[in-house]
């Protein structure tokens, strides 16, 4: 089974004139794809300058596949209404999902390692994951939020793997209290 080619384009102009051009288009297409903004979810960019440049909404940076950004390089290329143009469009190789976690009861600590490790997106692995449980028996019947815990499980490691199933992961994350993702770095190819 064949896999798209996943990219980030760059499109400079109006933030919300590149969103709304990116979603009507998406949506426009008959074999419409995953699209991603990278500002909504939380991917780290490269440089100082492409950050602030997205900050002051003059350019839009939107993770998709190879053939729809294409598609829409050629549109924007066509159109002299928008005032959008697209410096640059980057192929990606994988993308990589930093957390952590630390939690007190074996309880949370069972739910934690399930949303950790259950369930991956296909071509998604787990790497540098080496849960460390700890526990004290002389601090049991200490409170939750007291600076001693009988039980402690906590862990850092990464998500590595294709573009869709390490946003899906992210996604999952997002809402959960005891595990902390950092920002999503995306590898582009060289």
């Amino acid at each position: 089974m064949s896999h798209p080619t996943y990219v980030e384009i760059e499109i400079s102009g109006p933030g919300d004139q590149a969103i709304g051009f990116v979603e009507g288009f998406r949506l426009a297409c008959e074999a419409p794809g995953q699209v991603w903004f990278a500002g909504r979810e939380n991917v780290d960019l490269e440089s100082f300058f492409e950050t602030l440049r997205s900050k002051l909404r003059r350019d839009t940076f939107v993770i998709c596949s190879k053939a729809l950004a294409e598609a829409m390089s050629e549109a924007l290329g066509a159109s002299e209404l928008l005032e959008l143009e697209v410096p640059s469009v980057r192929e990606i190789e994988y993308a990589e999902l930093p957390f952590r976690y630390e939690v007190y009861s074996r309880e949370e600590a069972s739910a934690v390692r399930k949303v950790i490790e259950d369930r991956l997106p296909e071509g998604v692995r787990l790497e540098g994951y080496e849960p460390e449980e700890r526990v004290l028996d002389d601090a049991r019947g200490v409170e939750l939020y007291g600076p001693v815990h009988d039980y402690t499980l906590s862990a850092s490691g990464r998500y590595v793997g294709p573009v869709p199933g390490v946003l899906a992961l992210a996604e999952r994350l997002s809402d959960q209290t005891f595990i902390h993702p950092d920002k999503i770095h995306l590898q582009h190819a060289t």
